[in-house]
C-alpha cells in the first residue's frame, strides 16, 4: 500500500469514528432530555449507523431527534403516565435486577426534593425526569445534605 493510500484510509477511519461519536452524543443527549430514544433506536445503534453511513447517518440521527416527540406528561384523566419502552428502546446490554421486595413499582411519584410536582422512580432509583403542571422536563435530583 502506498503512503497516500494509508493516509486516506486513516482519514476515512477517523471520520467514521467522529460521525459515530456525533451520532451517539446527539441521540444520548436527546434520550436523557426527553426520556425516549429517537425513533425507538438506542444510542449505541445510532453510533453504528453513524460509523457506517457517515454524514448520512448523522443527518438521520438529527432527523430522528427532530421528529420524535416526548410522551404527554399526563394522561387524559390527569394521572401521571406510566413509562413503557418497546422495540430497540427497551434493549440494554444488561437487564436491570428486580426491585427489592416491598419497593414501590416504577412510576411517577411526588418529587422527594419538593422542587417539582412529580419525579419518575424506576423501582430502584429516581431519574432526572420531572413534571410540573403537565410539562415534562429534566433536572437531576439534588445531592443529599451532608451531615
Amino acid at each position: 500500500m502506498t503512503t497516500g493510500g494509508s493516509v486516506f484510509t486513516l482519514l476515512v477511519g477517523i471520520l467514521a469514528v467522529l460521525f459515530g461519536a456525533a451520532c451517539y452524543a446527539r441521540t444520548a443527549t436527546f434520550r436523557r432530555r426527553i426520556g425516549r430514544n429517537p425513533w425507538g433506536i438506542h444510542p449505541y445503534v445510532w453510533t453504528v449507523i453513524g460509523v457506517l453511513l457517515g454524514i448520512f447517518g448523522l443527518c438521520f440521527a438529527f432527523l430522528a431527534c427532530a421528529t420524535t416527540r416526548p410522551r404527554p406528561a399526563f394522561g387524559s384523566d390527569g394521572s401521571p403516565p406510566q413509562r413503557h419502552q418497546t422495540g430497540w428502546g427497551a434493549w440494554s446490554a444488561g437487564s436491570a435486577p428486580p426491585p427489592p421486595p416491598g419497593a414501590p413499582p416504577a412510576g411517577w411519584y411526588p418529587d422527594p426534593s419538593g422542587r417539582h410536582q412529580y419525579r419518575f422512580f424506576t423501582g430502584h432509583d429516581w431519574t432526572a425526569d420531572v413534571v410540573d403542571n403537565g410539562v415534562h422536563s429534566s433536572e437531576p435530583l439534588p445531592a443529599p445534605p451532608v451531615p
